[in-house]
């Protein structure tokens, strides 16, 4: 609201302003005609005011306040002593008249006459409010409505007395003045009222302006005030919302417990029922073991007359059990023994009959081979020493291969070299090949408005019906275009002199110097204000420039930085394509370690978007938000390029708050809270947030 109150108040000033400057422009031009109405232009006499410090005097047309409707009867009685110089005596101004040589002048002298109001008699005195020499001046007229009531009262005038109309016909007891031209005093009165209106409405005008600027440099303060609130008040909302995101996360884990404590609940109150079950299952087999044993000591009653025989029993079957165990231990031994005895003599027996065959085919193969062998050192001997000599020759080209393979090398780095420079030189050209271009593009501007030219002459050939070769035949050595054109202008402009002649030209002519010295002023505060305006550009070029190359020198120092810590080596830094700082463009120049790169399209994915990183964090250094969106930021990066993109954003997570999204696990250990989507059931997804050190602490318990 404010800020629309303050463009509100900006509309309103500007309107002011501009009423205020038409108003003063107006003020400006009536006062130029009431200065030439009234003398106060050029002339000896004005000179010869201002040489004894009486130019500044008001005249008496400026004096006068008349009645509505009467200004064309007091400047038709007064005439030329509306340019009287009101004086405060005449006796100051009786020893500088000597001094007076050439022109006329008229003095007016006393105070403010105190009437103004239309007496009964109807004079005109009564109706004009000025110094008290306006009295003499207008003694004995009478003021009358129509031209017919001034003839009836002619025969009523003493001597002395005169009657003049509204529309300013001035009728004597035997005479009678009537003036339809417009004189140099037409309008002196009308004027100088409407410079005093426009003199208040300028003061009002620029009470006004003032009153707008106070109100607007008040909203101005106000309006960065609540700036300054609502950046406080900014701030302590993203200090909320980090206590928010903090506290949902501990609500989060809480609700994750609570859930892990209901289950454990249902699961313990199961398992309570299970126990509960168990229990009544439990007792009714006591109950059933008691009746059994109730039944079993029954029983044990009627075996303990039958005890001692049972027991001796026993203990002859357990002599005689122990017996048998004895011999059937011992028959097992021996039997194992001879088992094992007659599987190692079969694994004799395969292993031997293996070797044996393994061996006849060796056999067979060394026979075969002998027979090879001696059949190649019969014809091998021969061809050996050929093979030697090729042998060598193939070692020497293989060291000449090398030298070749080093100089080869040597040759790829001067090539290397010899690129960059052409890539300096093709830059350099086309810098000139531009150059040309604007040239070729004024070549062609310069022809075209020759054909235009061209083509103008020959339309004026044709409708002159000469010939051109004919006219060029007829010309003369001497023939020069800039002395024919010098010609024609001189004969048109004797041609518009002679011109019909304009009996109101003094008249026009003073108008127009009138309108040429407002043009002037209006033209000198165009000037002032274009020289301003230009000053302004200048200036907010020259900050531009200022805080661009501060802006790109901070950014490229965070990238040459930043890129070997992503990189583990290698350089990278931004420069500008262009002369002009705030038309060049930027490019990114990135060299990771052991490549040699001209272009970006020379780099893989993941070099294209850790250089991509190394830049975006550089400019977010330099203009910090309060938190930081990375969506798959690593899904091209490998795992060590991983590494070094966690540690360079875990070092910034201490200024700034990070939300990445991410598939790569070694990116989620740095995150202090989780927040997964998991579909359990088909078309249904369901947040699951997770508190890293919550669930650290859950673990560790």
């Amino acid at each position: 609201q404010s800020r629309g109150d303050e463009r509100r108040l900006v509309t309103e000033l500007d309107r002011a302003r501009q009423d205020l400057q038409r108003a003063r422009g107006q003020i400006v031009s009536l006062e130029a005609l009431q200065q030439v109405a009234l003398g106060q232009v050029k002339g000896k006499v004005v000179e010869w005011l201002a040489n004894h410090q009486l130019g500044g005097r008001p005249r008496l047309a400026q004096q006068l306040n008349v009645e509505p409707g009467w200004d064309r009867a007091v400047e038709t009685v007064l005439g030329s002593y509306l340019e009287a110089v009101c004086v405060d005596g005449l006796d100051s101004i009786a020893g500088l008249l000597d001094s007076l040589q050439v022109g006329q002048v008229t003095f007016v002298g006393g105070g403010t006459a105190p009437g103004g109001q239309v007496s009964a008699d109807g004079t005109l005195l009564s109706r004009v409010q000025g110094p008290e020499a306006v009295e003499s001046l207008l003694v004995g007229i009478i003021a009358v409505e129509t031209v017919a009531e001034a003839l009836s009262r002619r025969g009523s005038l003493r001597p002395g007395e005169s009657i003049i109309t509204r529309d300013g016909v001035w009728v004597g007891r035997n005479w009678l003045r009537v003036s339809r031209e417009r004189d140099e005093h037409a309008g002196v009165l009308g004027r100088e009222k409407d410079i005093r209106a426009l003199r208040d409405s300028v003061r009002d005008a620029e009470q006004r302006v003032r009153t707008l600027e106070t109100e607007l440099d008040d909203l101005r303060r106000n309006v960065v005030a609540l700036d300054a609130r609502r950046d406080e008040l900014q701030a302590s909302v993203n200090r909320l919302h980090r206590d928010h995101v903090t506290a949902r996360g501990e609500l989060e884990s809480l609700r994750a417990r609570a859930r892990q404590t209901a289950l454990r609940l249902e699961q313990i109150g199961g398992e309570q029922q299970e126990v509960a079950a168990q229990i009544a299952r439990d007792e009714e087999e006591i109950r059933a073991g008691r009746q059994r044993l109730a039944a079993g000591l029954e029983r044990l009653g009627a075996l303990d007359a039958r005890r001692g025989d049972l027991e001796r029993e026993r203990d002859g079957l357990r002599a005689a059990l122990a017996a048998a165990r004895d011999r059937s231990a011992a028959d097992q031994a021996a039997l194992q023994a001879t088992a094992i005895k007659v599987e190692s003599q079969r694994s004799t027996l395969a292993s031997l009959q293996t070797a044996l065959e393994r061996l006849r085919g060796q056999s067979e193969q060394f026979v075969a081979q002998q027979a090879t062998v001696r059949e190649q050192l019969t014809v091998g001997e021969a061809p050996l020493e050929a093979l030697q000599r090729e042998l060598e020759g193939h070692l020497a080209a293989r060291l000449a291969i090398e030298k070749e393979l080093a100089a080869a090398r040597v040759a790829v780095e001067a090539a290397d070299e010899e690129l960059r420079r052409l890539d300096e030189a093709r830059v350099g050209l086309e810098r000139r090949v531009e150059e040309a271009r604007a040239s070729l593009d004024e070549v062609k501007l310069s022809a075209q408005e020759a054909r235009v030219r061209r083509e103008g002459l020959a339309e004026q050939f044709a409708s002159t019906r000469f010939e051109l070769e004919a006219v060029v035949a007829g010309l003369t050595d001497e023939a020069s275009v800039a002395a024919w054109e010098q010609t024609l202008a001189e004969i048109t402009a004797r041609i518009e002199r002679l011109g019909a002649v304009n009996l109101a030209s003094i008249d026009e002519l003073k108008e127009q110097t009138e309108r040429k010295e407002y043009l002037d002023r209006q033209f000198a505060d165009l000037s002032e204000a274009l020289n301003t305006l230009d000053q302004a550009i200048r200036s907010i070029d020259r900050e531009t420039r200022t805080r661009f190359q501060d802006t790109f020198d901070r950014i490229n120092t965070g990238l040459q930085q930043k890129f070997p810590r992503l990189f583990a080596g290698g350089n990278a830094y931004l420069e500008l394509v262009g002369e002009d700082v705030l038309s060049a463009g930027v490019a990114v120049m990135a060299r990771p370690p052991g490549k040699r790169n001209s272009t970006i399209n020379q780099l893989s994915g993941g070099e294209k978007a850790l250089t991509a990183v190394a830049l975006v964090f550089s400019i977010f250094e330099l203009n910090p938000a309060p938190f930081c969106l990375l969506d798959e930021v690593d899904a091209p990066l490998d795992e060590n390029n991983v590494g070094r993109f966690c540690d360079i954003v875990k070092d910034m997570s201490e200024r700034v708050q990070f939300i990445f999204i991410t598939h790569n696990k070694s990116t989620m250990e740095l995150a202090g809270q989780l927040i997964g989507v998991t579909m359990t059931e088909p078309g249904v997804s369901r947040l699951v947030a997770v508190d890293v050190d919550e669930a650290v602490r859950m673990a560790a318990m």
